[in-house]
């Protein structure tokens, strides 16, 4: 909703300003149609949510299932392994379909494990130098297949040398000529012994056996390949971002304002170049920037007091931060978190995001408050209403003070009084509590205190007083 501002000049001051009534009733009623657009959007999510909470549901199930998969497969591997590495002869293994199982689906055997599995056990131990063999009769994969584990072979196996191989007391293969149990060499591949054209086992230059292709390893990976499940990940909630109250066409053309512009694309490009604090504060049009976007723009002045503020330890009672009632000096502490994180949190993304978004939302009701003095206070005085929950914090902001004193006709020299005298003062107009809990009674006190400003402002009276309340 864009606010048409030349339709606001309709009780103006001698200066040309605009009623700042009729500027806060028509943030109010912008304020109202995003707020009922953020309520669709809200009862639009709770559907999603509960969706999401189906679809999660049955996602929970079926990963509780591929976990059966899964750990069904791990087994499958282990006695893989097992069977490959304890067997003493061929004929075991061929005829143990789970350890024949494994060999079909990592090599893109399954439908013929599923449906002829002796014509599978043919192909592997079919030997590759009879052109009348099974696997030698069949399709390529079947051959490869065939010389991959060269199970086919026959007899002890012997290496380049013709000295016998075999397993010793330890379990190690050797061709040393010790006592040793024979290997046979259909089980050579398996093993992962590198075999000559005729079969033998190949030495290296120390005469010692050469290891080749671990085919154990590589079939039991392509077997968890194969039918190994991959756990869904659960739906989450996209992230939304709160709607700024008074968003509209006429805050998106304030932010592109050259000036606005400049000082935004300024902090983007150069706050990453930040490493200490002392970077920061060696940056005066930064550290401005963030202290506009806090709407702590006169703290400018108080370098020292800023710094102890943004490293004070939040759970330190004492710390500076702490010691100020007024919250925006805690917020800005543990948004940065400088004596947590230093200054990896200022310079992420989404606190940049933040800080920038800050800065356009305050520098666009500076600009409102220009044009109509005194609507900014009144919008501050809603929002800093819900932190106090006493008549001293009330008193002792100066927003909240400006707004109850002059819409309840409080002289101001009440500030003169004692603390306890001007306590009595107020509550004899104002409950606190009745206050907060009555959005129309805040309204009320909010529009009389605009018109209490017009009046004045249009009989002649200053508004330069209102600079100072921010301070």
């Amino acid at each position: 909703m864009s606010i048409d501002l030349s339709i606001l000049y309709s009780n103006t001051s001698s200066t040309g300003t605009i009623s700042a009534l009729a500027m806060y009733k028509k943030l109010g009623r912008q304020a109202d149609e995003n707020a009922a657009e953020t309520a669709d959007q809200a009862e639009a999510e709770k559907i999603k949510a509960q969706v999401r909470d189906m679809e999660n549901a049955a996602i929970r199930v079926r990963n509780a299932q591929y976990k059966q998969i899964n750990a069904q497969i791990s087994n499958d591997i282990t006695y893989f392994q097992n069977r490959a590495a304890s067997a003493t002869t061929v004929d075991e293994l061929i005829n143990d379909d789970r350890f024949l199982k494994v060999i079909a689906y990592a090599n893109g055997m399954e439908d013929l494990y599923a449906s002829d599995r002796q014509r599978l056990r043919d192909i592997l131990t079919s030997d590759m130098s009879d052109p009348n063999s099974v696997a030698r009769q069949g399709t390529w994969a079947e051959q490869e297949l065939a010389r991959k584990y060269s199970f086919g072979a026959s007899g002890t196996l012997t290496d380049a040398n013709g000295n016998t191989v075999g397993i010793d007391a330890d379990g190690n293969m050797v061709n040393d000529g010790s006592n040793v149990t024979d290997l046979p060499a259909g089980l050579a591949k398996l093993r992962g012994l590198t075999l000559d054209v005729s079969g033998q086992a190949v030495l290296d230059s120390e005469g010692a056996l050469l290891t080749g292709t671990d085919v154990v390893s590589s079939d039991t990976s392509a077997y968890n390949t194969a039918l190994g499940k991959t756990l869904l990940s659960e739906l989450t909630a996209v992230e939304t971002e709160e709607t700024y109250a008074y968003d509209g066409e006429e805050f998106e053309r304030f932010k592109t304002r050259t000036d606005i512009q400049s000082e935004v694309e300024y902090y983007r490009e150069t706050i990453g170049t930040v490493k200490s604090v002392d970077d920061l504060f060696a940056n005066q049009r930064l550290l401005n920037f963030i202290l506009k976007a806090y709407d702590m723009e006169s703290e400018a002045q108080y370098p020292g007091k800023i710094r102890k503020i943004l490293e004070s330890d939040l759970t330190d009672s004492d710390s500076l931060a702490n010691r100020f009632q007024d919250p925006r000096y805690q917020e800005m502490a543990e948004d940065f978190s400088f004596y947590i994180f230093g200054t990896a949190q200022l310079t992420s993304s989404p606190t940049v995001d933040d800080v920038v978004e800050r800065f356009q939302q305050t520098e666009y009701e500076k600009y409102l408050d220009e044009q109509a003095p005194g609507v900014r206070v009144a919008i501050e005085f809603k929002r800093r209403l819900e932190d106090v929950s006493t008549t001293v914090q009330l008193l002792g902001d100066s927003v909240l003070r400006e707004v109850i004193t002059v819409a309840n006709y409080i002289p101001a020299e009440m500030a003169y009084q004692e603390t306890e005298a001007q306590i009595a003062t107020v509550e004899k107009k104002v409950d606190i509590d009745e206050l907060k809990s009555d959005p129309d009674l805040v309204e009320k006190m909010v529009q009389r205190y605009l018109s209490i400003k017009d009046s004045e402002a249009s009989s002649g009276g200053k508004d330069s007083y209102l600079l100072n309340l921010f301070a």
